[in-house]
């Protein structure tokens, strides 16, 4: 069988919140390896990513330690201080370990293999060197600068100022532009998906995603859930309640939360309430 009619790797790479969980989710349905221990290595769902994250922890430390030889301190770039330009410059000049190159081997015997990791907007220059181009492509995926913002202040990863709103977005244009660096500079085979593809027109995203990968997914297989979409009418709602009940004391909130029934908690809040 040659590799035209294989299933492609998959390198899923976006800002966080960007939709990235629920696009690697595609992958795993279709048998994609992820990890090795996937009890141990990756990520349980929450009520902000049900089905899971898919990020392998040995890809999350090796990105983090491509951060640390570059300079940068920190293990991510979206919670900390901003990666500095020299410092992400640094990064696709570095030279591969022995432990990265036994990474990719690892998963090259398991392939197809999936890689999500926001860090990889970064390092995927640092990746792709070693990786096999013709077996190998990558999703670059987008979505509204906004909607992200608000999925930041729904984790309380940002509070809601002026200052904090332009930081998370300067962070996602220097995370897309370094991911675009990347591809052009590498000429890397890759498709551009927008978070609103797969609530707009699911059944033309499920051909483009099946073509490029090789894979065989319809509609239904992308996923999306209009609940978890907090610019959704049901989402807005869910981000207000949320929003009241964090005014309110402990105790008091505790108290109301035993007074509403069950089902409407679940409404409000999916996956979080099961009373």
């Amino acid at each position: 069988m040659n590799n035209s009619c294989k299933p492609m790797n998959v390198l899923i790479v976006g800002m966080p919140r960007s939709g990235t969980s629920m696009t690697a989710s595609i992958f795993s349905h279709n048998q994609y390896f992820i990890a090795d221990d996937k009890d141990n290595e990756l990520r349980s769902g929450d009520e902000y990513n049900p089905s899971g994250y898919w990020e392998a922890k040995p890809l999350i430390q090796s990105n983090a330690e491509i951060f640390a030889k570059a300079g940068f301190k920190h293990n991510n770039t979206w919670l900390f201080d901003a990666i500095k330009p020299e410092q992400a410059s640094a990064i696709s000049q570095l030279s591969p370990s022995n432990k990265h190159k036994q990474l990719v081997d690892n998963f090259n015997q398991n392939s197809p293999w999936m890689w999500k990791d926001p860090r990889l907007c970064y390092t995927l220059g640092y990746w792709w060197p070693l990786l096999n181009h013709e077996t190998t492509r990558v999703l670059l995926l987008k979505r509204d600068e906004n909607e992200i913002y608000q999925s930041f202040l729904r984790l309380k990863w940002r509070t809601a100022t002026a200052e904090n709103k332009a930081d998370v977005h300067k962070r996602i244009k220097d995370h897309l532009a370094a991911a675009e660096q990347a591809i052009k500079q590498h000429n890397i085979p890759y498709i551009e998906i927008n978070y609103a593809d797969y609530k707009n027109k699911p059944e033309e995203t499920a051909a483009e995603l099946s073509a490029f990968f090789n894979i065989n997914i319809g509609p239904r297989d992308l996923g999306y859930n209009h609940k978890l979409n907090n610019q959704s009418i049901h989402g807005k709602i869910s981000r207000l309640a949320s929003g009241i009940s964090e005014l309110l004391p402990v105790k008091l909130r505790k108290f109301i939360i035993r007074l509403i029934p069950g089902f409407i908690l679940k409404i409000l809040q999916p996956h979080r309430f099961t009373k």
